[in-house]
């Protein structure tokens, strides 16, 4: 499925390559719908306009280049195999991944984010397969895991716990607020610190409900006014896309703490907020960005996935490939913890 420049969907057909020397072809096993998903959807994504879309996903191997192959742990690769994948790519050549900050890496999108018309075609994961690119770090599902938890490794858990890995040490204890009971907000508290006093703060009905299943969370339909100088919480984590989560998190955050960004990625000239610059030197905060993530989160997602997680609460909502339109409607609504496309239900379960 190509999303169009000014949104909406067209559904094309490409013939299957063989794979990229050292990559391999998955067959989709279910492909989760992020908030970013529904941003391109509704036309309203900064850079992504033309392109295949889906990025959270577990895919089997059908076919290999033949050349031997290796996950993340070192594990060797074969069909028949399930996987979690990186989106992006991590080159190891570029000025960032030299640094060590691969997650940065210049060539990240080299690979994504494109139109299917540019072979190989199958560039993101609403589709029947994908085209693993060798530079993509991949990470063997165990037996044992479902495709339904396995499927939330990537972006949303590994990004949860590159966002826990932020937070300074001294503040990692809390309390702390989550702005956003999404995926990525939820996966936040399942990483974090077990003993710390983790608020989860979101409009919407149902998502609290969601996060009321994780013991170590209270949920918040509103929160109160800190003062503009105040704050009670020593971290504060923006899992919300709406600009105005910053002007919510400088407010909650207490001086001395930390503000740490993720959800909020959109870059146009109409997602702009107002607030008081000064504000962040008085009160003497640190305001921590974070973007993709690292090797270790995605093995340390599938490690936290294999074992007994509230995450494992998180509610599903399955639909068919040629029903993508309801589905991501149904996203948009937040009428579940995670909205999946399957391919296999189009042929009945087959």
């Amino acid at each position: 499925m190509n999303a169009l420049a000014d949104g909406g969907l067209e559904r094309r057909e490409h013939a299957l390559l063989p794979p990229r020397p050292g990559g391999a072809l998955l067959a989709v096993e279910r492909a989760n719908i992020c908030g970013s998903d529904v941003h391109v959807w509704r036309g309203g994504h900064p850079t992504l306009h033309d392109c295949v879309l889906g990025h959270e996903f577990v895919g089997r191997i059908v076919r290999t280049d033949g050349s031997p192959m290796v996950d993340a742990r070192g594990e060797p690769l074969s069909e028949g195999d399930r996987l979690v994948c990186t989106y992006f790519r991590v080159c190891g050549s570029c000025a960032m991944c030299a640094l060590g900050r691969t997650h940065l890496c210049e060539r990240a999108y080299d690979s994504w984010g494109h139109s299917s018309l540019r072979r190989p075609h199958f560039r993101g994961a609403f589709a029947s397969h994908y085209q693993l690119h060798p530079e993509q770090i991949r990470v063997k599902v165990p037996a044992g895991m479902p495709s339904e938890l396995a499927a939330l490794a990537n972006c949303a858990v590994a990004q949860g716990l590159a966002v826990v890995d932020a937070i300074r040490p001294d503040l990692v204890d809390g309390p702390c607020l989550v702005i956003g009971a999404g995926a990525l907000g939820l996966a936040t508290v399942a990483g974090g610190s077990a003993v710390a006093a983790w608020d989860v703060y979101d409009r919407v009905p149902s998502r609290r409900r969601i996060a009321e299943r994780f013991p170590n969370a209270r949920s918040l339909g509103e929160v109160s006014s800190a003062g503009t100088l105040g704050g009670v919480y020593d971290v504060v984590v923006v899992a919300a896309g709406s600009p105005e989560s910053f002007v919510t998190a400088l407010e909650q955050v207490r001086p001395g703490g930390q503000i740490v960004m993720m959800g909020i990625i959109n870059t146009r000239p109409t997602d702009t907020v107002s607030f008081i610059p000064g504000v962040l030197t008085r009160k003497g905060v640190t305001v921590t960005s974070v973007i993709r993530y690292q090797q270790r989160h995605l093995i340390a997602a599938v490690d936290l996935l294999s074992g007994p997680t509230p995450l494992r609460e998180i509610p599903l909502a399955d639909y068919a490939l040629d029903d993508i339109d309801d589905a991501l409607a149904a996203a948009e609504r937040h009428e579940s913890g995670r909205v999946s496309l399957v391919p296999d239900l189009d042929r009945g379960g087959l």
